[in-house]
């Protein structure tokens, strides 16, 4: 037992974790206050003594902390939206009862105001979104070399060399695709939902739901053929793997009598202690991204409340278009929230793949 706990930490010491252990240190400065205390040490210590302890109890109680201090947060925006909403409203009847230009144009006024309000906000929820998408690209490319090391240390060579180029690849167009495209058209569909509502003669709702649609299908296309390519490629990969390792192990043991038994059990070992420390390591990263794309995310669902909670309350004061605006940009947030929500999952899913892909290499051994 003394020589496996050696072997994981001379294997732990070689490992650069550096890139990792600055996520880390970035996490407990920005959200520390509302994240239970985790390390690589810790995960591992837990892992060796068979006790894994994940609180996720306390994640859960720091994540909801943390939605009602935005909440609190966007109160004042809530106010200015409702107030606006109000004068928007009282103008608007106005310009029936005096049925005059200058009443219009006020009303016009009043409404441009609160929708560039609205619109200074998304653009900080797309702001948030866009670096919420990017840490994470970041981080799974920090984590990536890392994993893979481990992967191919346990065996998963042909794993390893397969998987590398495509998801380095996949990674940098994934943060391209999303940032300089889903986003940006996400954001055109929010600036023509709120134009569609300025006027009862300028209509351009069905160009504004068609650019959501185009943002909402090629995100989904590309996260269908990023999971669809990585799970071939991850399959393929272990069952060569696993004959490689087979084929070597006989040769071994058949032909080098001797040494060759003690050899493989000295391969086990190593094996044994690389598994420990991937999982540990995918584990302490899985973690990682869902802290990274969870409170971004909280951000985001607290502004579509208060949109939300805006067009509810201005609706009965009698003006629908501004509710109506209010709502779109609320179903905008929505979408936004969704799309950094589904690229989570997507990174999820790739660390569960790759840590998956070396146990499946020891079952098939």
């Amino acid at each position: 037992e003394d020589s496996s706990d050696n072997d994981l930490d001379n294997q732990l010491q070689q490992l650069d974790l550096s890139q990792l252990q600055q996520f880390i240190d970035q996490i407990d400065k920005e959200v520390g206050a509302y994240v239970p205390d985790f390390s690589f040490d810790k995960v591992i210590a837990d892992i060796r003594k068979g006790d894994l302890d994940l609180n996720f109890i306390g994640f859960l109680k720091g994540l909801t902390e943390f939605f009602f201090h935005e909440l609190i947060t966007h109160v004042s925006l809530l106010g200015r939206l409702v107030v606006l909403a109000v004068i928007c409203a009282v103008l608007h009847n106005l310009v029936d009862a005096l049925d005059g230009s200058t009443g219009k144009l006020a009303y016009t006024i009043a409404y441009l105001v609160l929708m560039a309000i609205a619109l200074g906000s998304f653009t900080g929820a797309v702001k948030i979104a866009g670096n919420a998408v990017e840490q994470m690209v970041n981080f799974v490319q920090a984590l990536l070399p890392v994993l893979l090391t481990l992967l191919a240390a346990i065996g998963g060579i042909s794993s390893a060399a397969l998987l590398h180029p495509f998801i380095i690849a996949a990674l940098g167009l994934l943060g391209t695709l999303i940032k300089d495209f889903v986003f940006p058209v996400i954001y055109f569909a929010a600036v023509l939902g709120i134009v569609n509502h300025i006027s009862d003669r300028f209509k351009v709702s069905r160009l504004s739901g068609l650019l959501k649609q185009v943002g909402i299908a090629s995100l989904g296309i590309f996260l269908t053929l990023f999971i669809g390519f990585l799970g071939l490629q991850g399959v393929a990969g272990a069952v060569a793997d696993s004959v490689a390792l087979k084929t070597a192990k006989f040769m071994t043991g058949t032909f080098v009598p001797v040494v060759g038994k003690m050899f493989a059990d000295a391969v086990e070992v190593v094996l044994g202690t690389s598994l420990i420390l991937k999982n540990a390591i995918g584990l302490v990263g899985i973690i990682i991204l869902f802290i990274l794309c969870a409170f971004p995310v909280v951000k985001i669902i607290a502004m579509v409340i208060v949109y939300r909670l805006a067009a509810a309350l201005v609706q009965p004061i009698g003006d629908s278009n501004v509710a109506d605006a209010l709502d779109t940009m609320a179903g905008m947030l929505t979408l936004l929230f969704g799309a950094v929500a589904s690229v989570g999952l997507m990174f999820f899913i790739a660390v569960a793949v790759i840590v998956g892909l070396g146990n499946f290499n020891v079952m098939l051994r």
